[in-house]
């Protein structure tokens, strides 16, 4: 594992949520989850005192791509973001993919895009509107 500091995970947010900004489709979507996983770690290091990802500690440890998990760390509450698409917490969105309609959870988002699998317009839409949300609080707290 590579480790990234405090400060590292905070320019990279604001890198891939700018470069998200100049491009269009999967790539864009890609670099706004990444984003958001990386504002969110900037600001779970910054409130426990980690200088690196090497001071993360099971259960923050493996946490990963898992965006519901970082909220829930974060105590993000489901008032702060519009969720639109249903999961078993309803505090993050879950998508359909379109090619058998089966139901994934956020956390998945990164693979689809990264792999040019086609997510349900509608569901897509409800979960970029949704990073976009948590980029919005992620700028408010980081």
């Amino acid at each position: 594992m590579i480790h990234a500091g405090v400060s590292e995970l905070k320019q990279a947010f604001h890198q891939h949520l700018a470069a998200h900004r100049s491009l269009t489709g999967s790539s864009s979507y890609l670099l706004l989850f990444y984003a958001a996983e990386c504002g969110l770690k900037s600001i779970c290091f910054r409130r426990n005192n980690f200088r690196t990802t090497k001071s993360f500690q099971y259960p923050i440890k493996n946490h990963g791509h898992n965006l519901d998990s970082w909220c829930k760390e974060l105590r993000i509450s489901a008032s702060q973001l519009t969720v639109k698409t249903q999961t078993k917490n309803k505090s993050t969105p879950s998508f359909r993919l379109a090619c058998d309609d089966s139901i994934q959870d956020i956390g998945k988002a990164h693979q689809v895009w990264r792999y040019g699998i086609t997510i349900k317009k509608e569901d897509e839409e409800h979960v970029i509107e949704w990073l976009h949300q948590l980029c919005n609080w992620i700028k408010k707290n980081i």
